[in-house]
């Protein structure tokens, strides 16, 4: 690739994004607001397994974050990337998960203040709240998974070369021995709880080196896009591409999601804990290889403008929509029809307003650059 190639901001990753926010939102609020009647077949199903959005930001992630450090690689070197990558990373992540930490313990959880909360807040702040069953997502939970985040951000400081030089079958193999072997002794050490059920499995299968597979994924395609070979691929215009990469999309989509209804007691079946992400992660990779492989342009660029949009203010989104979800959630009356279309809109409102008034002016101030 030429280096003007491989800096490339693929702007329809953008629509994924977006897609994967708002897939948490719908499915926070069917299970908070207990919303039985939700569609359970057609497309809508989607939303009832919409954790699945951080499965797929989690491939989005290992893929913007390997094209980031190949390039910072290319530029610094191997010894010098590591700070302006890592420099990036921070003032990215940071700012806003310290925003709506604070919004949540004094507006939705004050009485946080008198539990353990100096090593809550520690453990937040230092992004290590996801390792411990107590900790785990006490503040604001969907930001238990930044805690996985960052430490992959850390791991790429120490294996990112490895990762831009070494054969591509023998990062894969790496990887996804690690998860499976994470995951199995996952199933196999954590006993499920009366009072909590699944829930400690869930935080010891979604430690780093259980997730690895789905970083790994996006990091692989990441390769593949920075290669010669990728260039030329996204570069060649085609309805035939264009169609098998849906159709495959598509077929390993449909697959996964009948694999997950047929078991839909996910957490007491260890073949699905331990290998059903590695093929969520194969399809999330395809589809964004058709995102990249699509051009949008002309009109249907302005049509799709919203859900562009949407994509850029997809982390505020995740964030902010718990203590939107939460608030409403006090007012009993509230039905789960009027509770979803709510917690859109004023969630959408609140990442908006600190998209253009607290993110971006922080990042602009620190010269962040959006193609990386």
């Amino acid at each position: 690739m030429h280096s003007s190639q491989k800096t490339a901001y693929f702007e329809n990753i953008d629509i994924l994004r977006g897609f994967a926010a708002l897939s948490v939102v719908a499915y926070h609020v069917i299970e908070h607001f207990s919303w039985t009647a939700f569609p359970t077949t057609g497309l809508m199903v989607w939303f009832r397994t919409g954790w699945m959005g951080v499965d797929l930001f989690f491939v989005i992630s290992g893929f913007v974050i390997g094209l980031s450090a190949f390039s910072e690689i290319e530029r610094s070197g191997e010894s010098g990337f590591r700070y302006p990558f890592f420099k990036r990373r921070l003032v990215r992540i940071v700012p806003l998960h310290y925003l709506t930490m604070l919004i949540f313990v004094v507006f939705i959880s004050p009485e946080l203040l008198f539990n353990d909360f100096f090593i809550n807040l520690i453990s937040h702040v230092f992004f290590v709240h996801n390792l411990s069953f107590n900790l785990h997502g006490a503040i604001n939970g969907s930001n238990w998974s930044l805690g996985t985040e960052m430490q992959f951000y850390v791991l790429m400081l120490l294996i990112g070369p490895w990762i831009r030089i070494s054969r591509w079958w023998a990062i894969a193999s790496c990887f996804v021995c690690i998860t499976w072997a994470w995951r199995y002794g996952a199933t196999y050490m954590v006993a499920w709880s009366a009072e909590h059920g699944p829930f400690s499995l869930f935080v010891a299968a979604t430690q780093l080196p259980g997730m690895l597979d789905e970083f790994g994924a996006g990091l692989l395609l990441a390769r593949f896009v920075w290669s010669d070979r990728g260039s030329s691929f996204l570069n060649t215009q085609g309805l035939v591409k264009l169609g098998a990469l849906f159709s495959l999309a598509v077929t390993l989509t449909s697959v996964s999601m009948m694999i997950y209804w047929r078991c839909p007691d996910f957490w007491r079946h260890s073949l699905m804990v331990i290998m059903f992400r590695t093929l969520l992660a194969i399809s999330f990779s395809v589809i964004l290889l058709f995102a990249m492989s699509f051009k949008v342009t002309g009109i249907l660029r302005k049509l799709l403008s919203p859900l562009f949009y949407l994509g850029t203010i997809s982390y505020g989104i995740y964030l902010w929509h718990l203590p939107v979800l939460l608030s409403l959630k006090k007012l009993t009356w509230m039905e789960p029809s009027l509770a979803l279309p709510l917690v859109l809109l004023f969630t959408v409102i609140f990442s908006s307003v600190s998209w253009h008034f607290f993110e971006a002016p922080i990042m602009n101030r620190l010269r962040y650059k959006k193609a990386e």
